[in-house]
């Protein structure tokens, strides 16, 4: 397995750069539904969405130049999950299809996310007018997420020209678990075509097994097309929600979206998580309804073998099972599985370098089952009364929305012992 270092994020940087040069530039939407103010965003000298607004909340049709809505933040966030002051709306397109893969495309405004490189974060604010273009990508056997970055990419035309070509990030979102996202610049109002493009899974960044092993090894592309206009608009930014004030930065998360499949039988409520916490009581999402399977994963009991805790690091929950006669080693030894996760929704953490020291050394590699779904892990043989350190050498290099850019940065090592 190949870390992922703050080596690895500055080279996609650098193709997403090369890859962005060759794209239109963007100009002023026609009949664009905000002004700039005196920051260029329409928010009085704000960060976009508010990042150091006055803590109330703007009228959801007051937008800044990027047609995105001045919403307020949470200032001073806690260094964990927390909830953000509102709820995004989306449109959700048809679901496609291409070879093994299903992919459900959803559009909404321009919003800031956060990029992680090695433990450093980076803020991407929107600048220009146009939409935040985002993807869940499963398995359309089975319908399980794939959490993993498959080295997507996504090319814009309109009337068969060129507007923009880019690689989606690998994003968590509270609302929509695992998904690829960006903001994307628009010239002008119209009809647009995406072709997004799926590599073969796997490399030296994610093991496949189970009945995974011997699938997604062609490369497929799914076509859509979206209307980006004046209806569009007003239809993202007046179905933001927005959560009780006194709820704002509290210990919790959003819950997924109304529509998405997963979460066990918690209805979609993220009270019921591994780890317990609350969630926004709210399982809708701008009163949309859709099928999308949430990448949440199993509760802590659901997997085989011996339970060896729930360490957390980094508001992160580590699940941590020791299998015998596993077929992940043919049966030749055991098998620590290592599964961290979000505390209230169980979503994935991916592309960490996970490393354990003590009775059993090496470094964890990560994996995509069929049965176990994703989780790092190594073969080894540990007896009763050994102790482990697992050591997060880089913590989980996706981006995050709001809600989860202050959580899973600095994450000590954590003891396990084997009963």
């Amino acid at each position: 397995m190949t870390r992922h270092s703050p080596g690895r994020r500055t080279d996609r940087l650098s193709r997403r750069a090369f890859l962005a040069a060759g794209a239109a530039t963007t100009g002023a939407l026609a009949g664009c539904i905000g002004g700039d103010d005196e920051d260029g965003n329409g928010n009085g000298g704000n960060e976009t969405n508010g990042d150091e607004g006055d803590g109330e909340p703007s009228s959801p049709d007051v937008v800044n130049s990027s047609n995105a809505p001045t919403t307020p933040s949470v200032e001073d966030p806690p260094d964990a999950v927390y909830l953000p002051t509102h709820r995004e709306s989306m449109e959700h397109l048809e679901t496609v299809e291409a070879g093994e893969y299903a992919v459900m495309p959803m559009l909404t405004y321009p919003h800031k996310f956060w990029l992680v490189s090695g433990t450093e974060r980076e803020a991407v604010t929107p600048d220009s007018t146009g939409v935040h273009l985002m993807a869940t990508v499963w398995d359309a056997e089975t319908g399980e997420v794939l959490p993993v970055d498959t080295g997507a990419q996504l090319r814009l035309t309109r009337d068969g020209g060129l507007v923009d070509q880019r690689a989606p990030w690998p994003m968590i979102s509270q609302t929509m678990g695992f998904h690829f996202g960006d903001n994307v610049p628009l010239p002008e109002q119209g009809t647009y075509t995406v072709e997004f493009d799926l590599t073969p899974l796997g490399g030296d960044t994610v093991r496949k097994t189970g009945e995974f092993a011997d699938r997604f090894t062609e490369p497929r592309t799914v076509r859509f097309e979206f209307e980006f206009d004046q209806e569009f608009q007003e239809s993202v930014v007046n179905g933001v929600e927005y959560l009780d004030e006194d709820r704002w930065g509290e210990p919790g998360a959003l819950d997924p979206m109304a529509g998405m499949g997963g979460m066990d039988d918690n209805g979609g409520d993220s009270g019921g998580m591994d780890d317990g916490g609350e969630g926004d009581g709210n399982g809708s999402e701008g009163g949309m309804e859709m099928s999308m399977p949430f990448s949440d994963l199993q509760p802590a009991d659901a997997y085989p073998g011996e339970g060896l805790g729930t360490p957390t690091s980094g508001d992160a929950a580590f699940v941590v099972r020791y299998l015998t006669e596993t077929r992940l080693t043919d049966g030749s030894s055991g098998y620590l599985l290592v599964s961290p996760r979000t505390p209230y929704n169980r979503v994935p953490l991916a592309d960490m370098a996970l490393s354990v020291e003590g009775a059993l050394e090496g470094e964890l590699v990560q994996t995509l089952d069929s049965e176990l779904g994703h989780h790092y892990g190594i073969a080894g043989d540990l007896a009763s009364g050994e102790q482990l350190e697992l050591v997060v050498e880089s913590p989980p290099q996706v981006a995050r929305h709001r809600g989860y850019e202050t959580a899973f940065i600095e994450m000590p090592s954590m003891g396990v012992e084997v009963p």
